[in-house]
């Protein structure tokens, strides 16, 4: 996990620093909350295994799924500034998350510069998301907004080290439409065209990628050059 979580460019000595402040949570089930928006901000997050989604609930009761967490990847550092999460985090399947009290990580960072400048990184690149998704997915169709997200999802696990072109989806149908901003049924139709044209495979839960180069065709050019792996974040770094 070091291009893509907190211990980049730190030393051993560095690492067991860190890791004092490092709590690793209980396993999380299906459906558990691992935090609630509007709760006071005190700690940031990483996923160790599993996958979670962050979402919001708007006044009206409407839920707005923001992120879809994989291992490695951290969360809660939107609350840095409102002090609130501004998000529930809610466990897809079994989940494991490192938790770090924010203050002990801060105190930590004025000693190991090398920890500072990963968390900036970090914090850059959540912002940089935040800006580039709307925009790819305003003037998309339907099939390159789906056909995008399991292009991320894939790209994101093969960051990880995941030497496959099979996705495991714990999420439902209903939350990649809430995601994209899509009707469920569009979903479902998408995907079995997907299959039709032989660009996947899905068994239960598990897509499998058949002709990625036919995937990429599909998905709207500009959001293909947008997206920064964390390994070219590493490397510009």
């Amino acid at each position: 996990m070091s291009d893509i979580c907190l211990p980049l460019g730190l030393d051993k000595s560095d690492i067991c620093q860190l890791e004092k402040i490092v709590t690793t949570s209980s396993v999380k089930h299906s459906g558990d909350k691992v935090l609630l928006q509007g709760d006071f901000f005190n700690s940031v997050f990483a996923v160790k295994s599993g996958m979670a989604k962050s979402y919001r609930v708007d006044e009206s009761g409407t839920e707005y799924i923001h992120s879809f967490h994989l291992p490695g990847e951290l969360f809660g550092l939107d609350a840095i500034y409102a002090k609130r999460y501004g998000f529930t985090v809610e466990a897809l399947d079994t989940l494991v998350v490192c938790e770090m009290n924010y203050e002990e990580l801060q105190t930590l960072c004025t000693n190991v510069p090398s920890l500072q400048k990963q968390l900036f990184n970090l914090l850059s690149r959540d912002i940089y998301t935040s800006h580039v998704n709307p925009i790819e997915h305003f003037d998309q169709t339907a099939e390159q907004k789906l056909s995008g997200f399991l292009h991320n999802l894939l790209s994101r696990l093969q960051a990880r080290g995941h030497g496959s072109l099979e996705l495991h989806l714990p999420m439902s149908r209903r939350d990649i439409a809430n995601h994209l901003g899509l009707a469920p049924e569009t979903i479902s139709r998408l995907l079995k065209r997907f299959q039709q044209q032989e660009v996947i495979t899905i068994n239960n839960r598990m897509v499998t990628i058949v002709d990625l180069s036919k995937l990429e065709s599909m998905v709207h050019c500009h959001a293909l050059e947008a997206a920064i792996s964390p390994g070219e974040i590493t490397r510009s770094a």
